[in-house]
């Protein structure tokens, strides 16, 4: 989702979380549905993802976005400190159009950081 869709459709979406990731294992290893999603669409066990890091051409930032665009029954917002999403994340907090629980501006550099949301009467 791009900044700009989700500042227009924010209210379509309930039951915001922030979620730190801070690396690709810790990613992998924490919920055991992105495991089972990483192994089917890139057909291979995560435990082998540091030996054959060469047969994914995808950063790890496009394999995590990728990811969460496959699980089904949630609804993510991924960013990082100072890309466009997180510059509109600012804006939103700073007119105080939406309260994230956290000082959004206070994030961290070497994160990447998804908002986990419920899509409203799903």
């Amino acid at each position: 989702m791009l900044a700009s869709e989700f500042s227009s459709t924010f209210r379509s979406y309930e039951g915001f979380q922030i979620w730190e990731i801070k690396n690709i294992q810790d990613f992998l290893t924490g919920n055991k549905v992105l495991s089972v999603i990483f192994q089917d669409y890139y057909n291979m066990p995560i435990e082998e993802l540091e030996e054959r890091r060469s047969e994914i051409s995808e950063s790890y930032l496009d394999i995590i976005t990728r990811l969460l665009s496959l699980v089904d029954d949630k609804y993510f917002f991924i960013f990082t400190m100072h890309d466009p999403n997180h510059i509109e994340l600012i804006g939103m907090q700073q007119m105080k159009v939406m309260n994230f629980g956290v000082d959004i501006e206070g994030i961290r550099g070497d994160c990447v950081y998804a908002i986990i949301m419920d899509k409203r009467g799903s």
